[in-house]
């Protein structure tokens, strides 16, 4: 086989490929060595509540909690309804007015004129302002909202009065910017601002400008937005993102746009995805703990997830909210004071910056050239397995070549290039896993040692064969699938539970189907009308049954969530380890493929579906590991070795007993 010219080309093919992905991984790793700045930042309505509650100083509150790592406020717009919660301003129907003017007269002159003589408009929003700057932002906002004609300046000296001809569970509704006085504490306190921004849909360009001027304009120190709102939307959503994206890059140029990070698709903002590509590398991943959850955890729990985020999910804007109970003899003030101390210190600690949060841009890895070169590995791989396989036909190889180039240039022509890079990925991770598996047939063909010791060497040694071409597929995956939008997972890499749940059943079909194991090439016939004992049948179920809870239990989003004992043995490891590595590697993978060679051949007859399956599940799970694309490069391959090593060392134990109990038992 060694010397058919078409396992050399398919071969040469494959190791280009390989190459130009490891160029994509170089370049990666570059890249995500230099987007390493992380934003700590406080939602000031929060923190704000907080400090009214227990009387706290707020400019000292905030003092402290910068020197101990915060970096950002996150400042939301005044809704309507929430006029006259600072005493600055009041609003009120005319329907109202006239009502309290039945009762009490209208301590305000010329509201009591109106009202006597019935020039009062039960429907309209009447906003009484004391304060000149709030005034001026209620000139600069309404107008946004509100059609000229409905917008009326009553008195234009202190205090103002403002007529708005409009319902007012529309009014409670709308947005009318930022304080100025939060900006204006943000900058006198050094912190970056946050502007949470609420859509309007029928924001276009001009309104959209404005509400970024009005807050450059009393501080140029803005960072990220972050949108906020009932219906959950961003800028420009649904008709005009493209508005929303020339706002990004001409008016704030040096601002982000904060994904906030979900694991529910239905609590995804609205239009995230197409703003997200309208401004490539403006997008840093955002993490908020919900105040409902954040008051059943604790503080322990709030520091190690949002440092997790960080590390893990690319996460560069922790979003804080603040923490309402004592930690030990701390006041609430000193407790959260400590959170945010706690949390920078851990970043720091990691190799990690404090400041405005860096996004991942365009970079030389995503060349289109690159990824086209790394392309051309799925077919060749699947050109090579036909051959190891001995079904190659030269029209089926000619196929594969031509189908990859098309998909990936009509992906580029038609704009869906993630799309079909998603597809080619998901093609050649499969056959790569597969091929990781045909790398162990030997080994189930392999004599026992003598030697306890030798033989759990040997072992090691079909692991890391079989670890090492399933490594090879992951880079494959690196390489196709390292563009900025999905690392920042504004767009995502399809089929990644396919690529855990499909090796474990095309493990168990070459095993029973093809000639490359002993047991192998038997007919579909045979195996299906082969007598099934009891225990045969229950173990069938068991393994149908933790297959379901594979899947349903993979990804970041899993639809069941870990037990307590499990959750307590995660943080164990990620203590000990730093990178926690996956129960599937180290617990089932590695040790299947470490007992396969120690088994004695009429055990291998009994239990090889089983070592196969378990085989499958730990070579579905390395690729698996690197196809979670916003996770960077390092602590992926870290989760790698760490997986690999203490795998093996259970699975050297187990050699060590089946030998000691059960082949010596023979």
């Amino acid at each position: 086989m060694t010397r058919d010219p078409r396992v050399r080309y398919a071969a040469l093919v494959v190791l280009i490929a390989l190459l130009a992905s490891l160029a994509v991984a170089a370049f990666r790793l570059r890249v995500e060595s230099e987007t390493r700045r992380v934003e700590i930042a406080m939602d000031y309505s929060d923190f704000a509540q907080l400090a009214r509650a227990y009387d706290y100083n707020p400019a000292a509150f905030l003092v402290a909690l910068r020197r101990a790592g915060l970096t950002s406020l996150a400042l939301t717009e005044e809704l309507g309804s929430d006029i006259g919660t600072n005493g600055k301003a009041f609003a009120a129907t005319g329907g109202a007015l006239l009502s309290q003017s039945k009762v009490t007269a209208l301590s305000d002159p010329l509201l009591a004129s109106l009202a006597r003589n019935g020039r009062l408009r039960p429907n309209a929003i009447y906003l009484v302002v004391t304060d000149a700057a709030t005034y001026r932002r209620y000139r600069a906002q309404l107008p946004l909202h509100f059609m000229p004609r409905s917008i009326h300046v009553l008195r234009d000296r202190a205090p103002w009065i403002i007529e708005v001809d409009t319902q007012l569970d529309y009014f409670n509704a709308i947005a009318l910017g930022i304080p100025t006085d939060q900006i204006d504490l943000a900058k006198h306190l050094g912190l970056l601002v946050i502007p949470r921004f609420q859509n309007d849909e029928r924001f276009t360009r001009t309104q959209m400008d404005a509400q970024i001027g009005d807050v450059l304009r009393n501080d140029p120190k803005v960072s990220t937005v972050v949108f906020f709102g009932v219906h959950n939307e961003v800028w420009g959503y649904p008709d005009h993102l493209p508005d929303a994206g020339a706002a990004f890059k001409e008016r704030g140029r040096h601002i982000n746009f904060g994904l906030i990070e979900t694991y529910d698709p239905s609590q995804v903002q609205k239009g995230s995805e197409t703003l997200g590509k309208e401004i490539p590398g403006r997008t840093v991943r955002v993490q908020a703990i919900a105040r409902g959850e954040l008051e059943k955890i604790s503080l322990d729990d709030v520091v190690d997830r949002y440092v997790l985020g960080v590390r893990e999910r690319n996460v560069r804007v922790v979003y804080l909210r603040s923490w309402q109970h004592q930690d030990g003899n701390l006041t609430i003030e000193q407790t959260n004071v400590e959170m945010v101390r706690r949390i920078a210190d851990a970043l720091k600690a990691h190799g990690f910056r404090l400041g405005r949060a860096t996004p991942v841009v365009p970079y030389h890895g995503d060349s289109r050239v690159l990824v086209g070169i790394a392309a051309l590995g799925t077919p060749a791989m699947f050109v090579l397995l036909l051959l190891v396989l001995g079904w190659y036909r030269r029209w089926l190889a000619v196929v594969a070549f031509v189908l990859t180039i098309v998909l990936y240039i009509a992906g580029i022509a038609l704009h869906h290039d993630v799309f079909a890079r998603s597809v080619i990925a998901l093609a050649g991770a499969l056959l790569f896993e597969i091929a990781a598996f045909l790398a162990l047939a030997p080994a189930f063909a392999d004599v026992p040692r003598e030697r306890t010791g030798a033989q759990i060497l040997r072992s090691i040694r079909w692991t890391l064969v079989a670890t090492g071409v399933a490594l090879l597929g992951a880079l494959l995956v690196v390489g196709l699938m390292s563009s900025p939008l999905v690392m920042e997972e504004i767009e995502r890499f399809r089929g990644v539970k396919l690529v855990l749940a499909i090796p474990p059943v095309a493990a168990l079909l070459l095993y029973l189907f093809t000639d490359k194991y002993p047991i192998g090439s038997k007919r579909a016939r045979d195996v299906f009308l082969t007598p099934v004992q009891v225990y045969q049948l229950c173990a069938g179920i068991v393994v149908l049954g933790l297959g379901a809870l594979l899947v349903m239990r993979s990804g970041n989003d899993s639809d069941i969530a870990p037990s307590h004992a499990e959750l307590v043995v995660r943080h164990a490891l990620e203590a000990v380890l730093s990178v926690r590595p996956r129960f599937k590697e180290f617990l089932v993978g590695y040790p299947s493929m470490m007992l396969i060679a120690a088994f004695a051949p009429a055990h291998r007859r009994l239990l090889g579906w089983l070592l196969a399956l378990g085989a499958g599940v730990g070579i579905g799970d390395i690729v698996d590991t690197f196809s979670h694309l916003h996770t960077p490069l390092l602590i992926s391959i870290v989760r790698i070795f760490n997986g690999l090593w203490i795998g093996v060392a259970v699975g050297a134990i187990l050699v060590w007993i089946y030998r000691r109990f059960v082949l010596a038992a023979h």
